[in-house]
């Protein structure tokens, strides 16, 4: 990241930033959000901001949050973001058990959305993974009963990991009555990460689950 990049980010970032609430209905108003109609959404690992700038587009009335723990995807979200005068969206740099903790207030997300998180393969580095108990039953009390959680990788093994904690999260239904993979939402957005897996030849796995 240049020196401007990173002076850009540090002027933007605040009030990029999701505002302080004490409830759902604060945080939708805090956001500019009809509580009643608007969804609040969040990404976690959005990468470049590809996939989250186009959900944002194609649901203007929706309020989206993205978590990213580096700092060039903040970037390249803001510039999109910028690029297309989307308004819909804020940002938070952090890891998702953090964020979720200090930003979201209980029952509040209607979606969350995983897509192709690092897999870390390394027997010794599975404890850093997102998906992981603790941090799904802390997922679970931030998003409204009848919320859907999505998940996606192309990795098989990480893949198994994911449905191994979301059994172990009773808060957790899976949405398909025929299996455990499902297909991919109607708005799924094919970013660089999910061709590169193909073009590798690795099967991409979708998840979706219900918070009871």
């Amino acid at each position: 990241m240049t020196a401007a990049e990173q002076a850009w980010l540090a002027c933007s970032q605040p009030t990029a930033l999701p505002p302080k609430a004490g409830n759902r209905e604060e945080l939708v108003r805090a956001l500019g959000g009809v509580p009643g109609s608007c969804r609040l959404v969040m990404e976690f690992g959005f990468g470049n901001g590809q996939a989250l700038t186009a959900l944002a587009r194609s649901h203007p009335g929706d309020r989206f949050i993205g978590v990213e723990i580096f700092q060039e995807g903040m970037v390249a979200l803001l510039k999109r973001l910028v690029a297309e005068g989307i308004g819909n969206v804020r940002m938070v740099e952090g890891h998702g058990l953090e964020v979720l903790s200090r930003w979201i207030p209980e029952a509040s997300l209607d979606r969350a959305i995983i897509s192709f998180p690092d897999p870390w393969p390394k027997k010794r580095h599975h404890k850093r993974r997102l998906v992981q108990v603790d941090f799904l039953e802390v997922l679970a009390s931030r998003m409204v009963s009848g919320g859907v959680l999505e998940l996606a990788t192309d990795w098989e093994e990480y893949a198994q990991w994911m449905v191994a904690c979301l059994e172990a999260t009773p808060t957790f239904v899976n949405q398909n009555p025929e299996g455990i993979f499902s297909s991919a939402p109607a708005d799924w957005v094919m970013t660089r990460f999910e061709q590169k897996g193909r073009e590798a030849g690795r099967r991409i796995r979708h998840l979706a689950y219900f918070r009871r």
